[in-house]
């Protein structure tokens, strides 16, 4: 089975260059293929991460979000639904509406649909991925599964919207806030490219779930909550075009995509960044830090898929001259030391994000981000495993540049 599956990739590589890539580009993923399949001892550490996801992926899920509905509140059973976390019952009138309390996720929540789309992207993203660099057919059979268990089955799918995502319990059943939940999509994206690229994806299935994704990008682009938080200035907007970006990229609309890009470039950049590279509307939140590199994160995705397009957005200027660059060495110090940070942070800081270090010292060609990025501890997992793969090939292509 593997000799064969090895040969089906290699029929399939010549037809490579028809299947869009949002994150990594076929430059890129093809050497690192190479790499591995050479034992090269820059992709060893990572090929172990990586197929140790993806055997655990093999053995979970599939996931829908019809298995856990909501208690009294009137849904199509197909239509994803999740609660806003920092919302509360007021224990002065428990029968009243909910406050909010920012930063303070409230356990009791429904979450049962946002855990499944997290671990249904997840294995996409991790079993399609694996299903190319390793040469394994479990690996995509698995993924396809996950695929039509989620996206396809009539009885199973997923309606291809977020409008009752982030409610808040009494008083709506949904919010625009709820498009941060979708951002998940943009590494399914990503593995189910690598899983087009292994030849082992039905073909009917394939057009079905770029359909899905189409009607995904409609509603991301034309429906009253998206449009809302489009506007939001903050990380939800940023959140929202990286979302736009990817989906477009991946089915393909090209106007949509430019206008992603425009947005980035017009908008969402000089009006949420100071000219020190702070952005104050993350800087009010009771996790200050946390959300200043939330939405950083948000950035370099959306430079980086524009990046592959042949689109330079690293060097887009807001204030006073402020990019991108200004805002990474704004934060920095932080980021090595959260510690260092005064403003409010009610919580850890998580590390897992820190990619952007990556994306960004790749793009701005500046190699000591990407150092950084190897310095600073963060999570194990398929992800974080492909990002070290991305830079371990840049190191390598740069190390033969300069010889």
């Amino acid at each position: 089975m593997r000799t064969a599956f090895i040969l089906i990739l290699g029929a399939v590589w010549g037809q490579a260059g028809d299947i869009p890539m949002t994150l990594v580009s076929d430059d890129e993923a093809e050497p690192i293929h190479s790499a591995i399949l050479r034992k090269e001892a820059w992709t060893q550490d990572s090929v172990r991460r990586l197929r140790a996801e993806a055997d655990k992926r093999l053995r979970d899920g599939p996931w829908t979000v019809t298995a856990d509905r909501p208690r009294d509140v009137e849904l199509d059973p197909h239509d994803y639904y999740s609660e806003a976390p920092y919302w509360w019952p007021n224990p002065d009138d428990p029968n009243g509406k909910y406050i909010r309390k920012d930063g303070q996720p409230n356990p009791a929540r429904f979450l049962a649909n946002k855990t499944a789309l997290n671990a249904m992207c997840d294995a996409v993203f991790t079993l399609g991925t694996a299903a190319f660099l390793l040469d394994d057919a479990r690996y995509a059979q698995r993924a396809a599964r996950v695929v039509q268990t989620w996206f396809l089955n009539p009885k199973t799918r997923m309606n291809p919207s977020l409008d009752y995502a982030q409610a808040i319990p009494g008083m709506n059943n949904g919010s625009g806030a709820g498009i941060i939940d979708g951002r998940v999509f943009i590494r399914a994206v990503q593995g189910l490219e690598f899983l087009a690229q292994t030849g082992a994806w039905d073909a009917k299935e394939q057009a079905a779930t770029r359909k899905w994704f189409e009607e995904y990008l409609l509603w991301l682009t034309q429906s009253k909550n998206a449009l809302e938080e489009k506007k939001t200035q903050n990380n939800h907007a940023s959140w929202w075009t990286a979302q736009v970006a990817a989906i477009a990229t991946f089915v393909e609309d090209g106007r949509a995509q430019q206008m992603a890009f425009d947005f980035y470039r017009a908008r969402l950049f000089p009006r949420q960044i100071s000219r020190d590279g702070s952005a104050p509307r993350e800087e009010a939140r009771t996790r200050s830090l946390t959300y200043s590199a939330f939405n950083v994160e948000a950035f370099s995705v959306i430079c980086r898929i524009a990046q592959l397009r042949g689109v330079d957005l690293w060097s887009v200027h807001g204030q006073k001259s402020v990019t991108l660059g200004t805002v990474i060495d704004y934060l920095e110090p932080f980021l090595v030391d959260p510690k260092r940070w005064r403003k409010e942070q009610i919580a850890d800081f998580q590390n897992d994000g820190l990619y952007f270090l990556a994306f960004a010292g790749m793009g701005l060609k500046k190699p000591e981000m990407v150092a950084l990025f190897r310095k600073l501890e963060r999570p194990e997992g398929a992800w974080l495993a492909l990002v070290d793969l991305m830079v371990g090939r840049w190191e390598a292509a740069a190390h033969q540049t300069r010889h």
